[in-house]
């Protein structure tokens, strides 16, 4: 993906201060120098999540995380990652890795693929893939260099590394390629490779734009990993209107073959294809987007028989809600689920979920409207206005549990946080039955149109039906699970500060409610 890429061209263009202090959510900035090393050995400094405070929703000690790409291996999930330092420097994004074995608990191995020289193709890395073949791990990622089209050249190739640990890595330049005929040349990213039972031969997905058309899931083949044929693109519904389809990535599960990618626009949400067979036809289903658009770049990975979607929800500029979204952020994780008639849905983890098992105090501070308590029920009368009940400090880590009902009459009903006096200045995530929709705003929040929530996820909504839900909070990121959808955020207002429920223009129940804290 290139938002970033763009972003840092500007500023090498002699913006490089004033534009890089903007666009970042803090002020304090660490330099990368440049590495040169043709072989990445590990960076000397580990630290766990505990020591980051960022255990449920992962960043590494210093600087953000960008597209994810996972390898299981032995038991563990290998979370590579695109390192965001924004430093400014030309050259960007080295590949740095993480593992889990458990979503709550991870060990930072730190640089794994450096990028190249201001002279090389890859002065900055670009998302990619591992797999491994025999005894021998292989990174396939994007090699991109913002000045080459200056000079004639093409922006982007896919680049090969190869390692036996998966911690050495050794970059195999003899093996990159470029756009071939019929290819735009700058738009040719994200490889994903995969190994073709059938055919008996190696496939590699890749995010890029036919002369003429549009975004495309290109298609190549090899039998030795080295040397690639180009196939026919393949056959994905509803895509045409994508500029990119950035990110692929393909897995089988409840007997299906899933292709997720992340469409490159102002929506900036992760689809999702179904097929029979690797050949396709993809096709789309009523609800294709798991998460909105503060959850992007997800890709996949498995323990055990589980699979999970890894994304990152960005940060702000200078840490404001108002302000707009950076490029990169902290790693969030949901898991897949079955849902209706066999669709693809998230949910919370297992682990996280029974990491936050100690029950914590309710306790209500305020009352708005025709708000009524029934020990853990709560009935919300907004047809006059506005009702709600506002609780003490939300905690720093946090799982709220409940179901929601509301009747026809609901114009919206949700969660609030951050709040103070007036509880018409908090931030909500609301259900909006009207436009069977759940959705996020941030006041004067990025470019979106004013009459769009800041992050929207499409649900069926009926009234009158009980909706279970389950929220999950650490420190300024959450996760609004309801239904087979999530909608991921990020409020800085919210710490530390008062939340509560509200309903506006009908009746809402809240039933079963319930707030977790991390366990002993």
């Amino acid at each position: 993906m290139n938002k970033r890429w763009k972003m840092l061209m500007v500023a090498a263009a002699g913006l490089a201060t004033a534009a890089l202090v903007s666009s970042c959510s803090g002020n304090e900035f660490e330099a990368a120098t440049p590495s040169i090393a043709e072989t990445a050995e590990p960076a000397a400094t580990t630290a766990t999540a505990d020591e980051a405070k960022d255990r449920l929703f992962w960043k590494p000690p210093e600087g953000w995380v960008g597209d994810v790409m996972p390898f299981s291996d032995n038991g563990q999930i290998h979370l590579f990652y695109l390192q965001d330092w924004r430093d400014g420097a030309p050259g960007f994004h080295p590949w740095h890795m993480a593992a889990t074995a458990n979503l709550t608990d991870y060990s930072y191995a730190g640089e794994s693929i450096p990028f190249g020289e201001e002279h090389e193709q890859d002065l900055a890395l670009g998302t990619g893939s591992v797999i491994k073949a025999g005894d021998t791990y292989h990174a396939y990622y994007t090699g991109h260099n913002w000045r080459f089209p200056q000079e004639g050249k093409p922006k982007e190739a896919v680049m090969h590394a190869v390692s036996k640990d998966l911690k050495s890595w050794t970059k195999a330049e003899e093996d990159a390629f470029y756009a071939p005929d019929g290819y735009e040349k700058d738009d040719f990213r994200d490889p994903f490779v995969l190994f073709n039972e059938e055919k008996g031969e190696y496939w590699m997905l890749l995010s890029a734009r036919k002369e003429g058309t549009g975004g495309v899931i290109a298609l190549f083949a090899s039998k030795d990993l080295s040397k690639w044929e180009a196939r026919e693109p393949l056959s994905v519904e509803a895509s045409s209107s994508f500029f990119m389809l950035e990110c692929p990535d393909v897995f089988q599960m409840n007997g299906k073959w899933v292709l997720v990618f992340s469409e490159f626009s102002d929506k900036k949400s992760t689809h999702y294809r179904i097929s029979d067979t690797l050949d396709g036809p993809w096709t789309k289903p009523e609800q294709d987007v798991f998460d909105g658009r503060a959850f992007y770049a997800a890709k996949s990975g498995a323990l055990g028989e589980r699979r999970f979607l890894f994304g990152w929800v960005p940060t702000r500029q200078l840490e404001k809600d108002y302000m707009k979204w950076d490029w990169a952020g902290n790693m969030v994780a949901h898991q897949m689920a079955l849902g209706k008639d066999g669709a693809l849905g998230v949910k919370v983890p297992d682990e996280i979920d029974r990491l936050l098992s100690k029950s914590a105090e309710l306790r209500a501070t305020r009352q708005l409207g025709g708000a009524t308590e029934n020990g853990d029920t709560w009935e919300l009368d907004g047809t006059a206005g506005t009702s709600g009940m506002i609780f003490a400090k939300m905690p720093q880590t946090a799982k709220i549990t409940g179901t929601v009902r509301f009747d026809g009459k609901v114009a919206y009903s949700g969660l609030v946080v951050g709040v103070g006096d007036d509880p018409e200045k908090a931030y909500g995530i609301q259900i909006e039955p009207a436009k069977d929709r759940i959705r996020y705003d941030a006041a004067n929040g990025d470019l979106l149109p004013s009459t769009e929530p800041d992050v929207q996820v499409p649900i069926d909504l009926e009234p009158d039906a009980d909706y279970p839900f389950t929220i999950i909070i650490e420190n300024d990121v959450a996760v609004f699970y309801i239904g087979e959808s999530a909608l991921t955020t990020r409020i800085y207002k919210m710490p530390g500060q008062a939340w509560g429920w509200y309903s506006r223009g009908g009746k809402t129940t809240l039933s079963k409610l319930k707030l977790f804290v991390p366990g002993a």
